[in-house]
Order: C-alpha cells, then structure tokens, then sequence
C-alpha cells in the first residue's frame, strides 16, 4: 500500500497536481535514493532543519481525495474485470450445459422415433 501511495504522489508531482517545497523535494531525493529505503535512517549530512515536524500535515485534504479516489478507481477497475472473467466462465459452462441436454434431447428423440423398416 505504501508502494501505492509513494507511485500516486510521483504521478501527482509529474501531473504538476501535487507541490513539493524544497526541505521536501531534498526528502523525497533521499528517499529515493538506492542506498536508501523508505524505512533507513536520515543521511547524517543533511541539515537539522529537514527533521520532519509531526504536527505539519504530509498532503492537503485535496490531494488526499485525489489519492484515495484514484486507488478507489483502480480498485473498482480491478474487481470489475475479475467479476467479467468469473460470468463469463459461468456462462460458458452454462452454454455448454444447454448445448449438451439439448444434443442429448435430440439423440433420445430419433433413438424412440419408429423406423419405417421395423
């Protein structure tokens, strides 16, 4: 999930949707860095001022919306396609089941009809 947010922040930054101030864009390029992951320590010669302060909030109440209605979206996507596949399996199966009964039907059918030779 946090792999989902840290894409969608990306795509809002490329989107120029989402501002970055420059404590926050000197962050985000340590974070991304190689020798660094999401949860390593702060690199020890970045400045004091770049300490996260808990009490600032991370995203604005919009582009957390934005965030949340574009997981959303996928999501629905997602489900959406998996229940097309799951009806039509079903109704593949089905058909086949009527196709069947239906050659079965016919079979009895000459199987009792009275030969003009007997």
């Amino acid at each position: 999930m946090a792999q989902n947010i840290t894409e969608e922040i990306k795509r809002l930054h490329r989107r120029k949707q989402l501002t970055f101030n420059h404590s926050e864009r000197m962050q985000d390029s340590e974070s991304s860095g190689s020798e660094m992951g999401p949860d390593s320590p702060r690199r020890p010669d970045s400045p004091p001022s770049m300490v996260k302060n808990p009490e600032k909030a991370l995203f604005t109440f919009k582009q957390v919306q934005m965030i949340c209605e574009r997981m959303l979206k996928e999501r629905e996507d997602s489900l959406r396609e998996q229940y097309d596949a799951v009806l039509t399996t079903k109704l593949a199966e089905q058909y086949d089941a009527f196709v069947k009964f239906t050659y079965d039907q016919i079979q009895r059918r000459y199987e009792a009809a009275p030969s003009y030779l007997s």
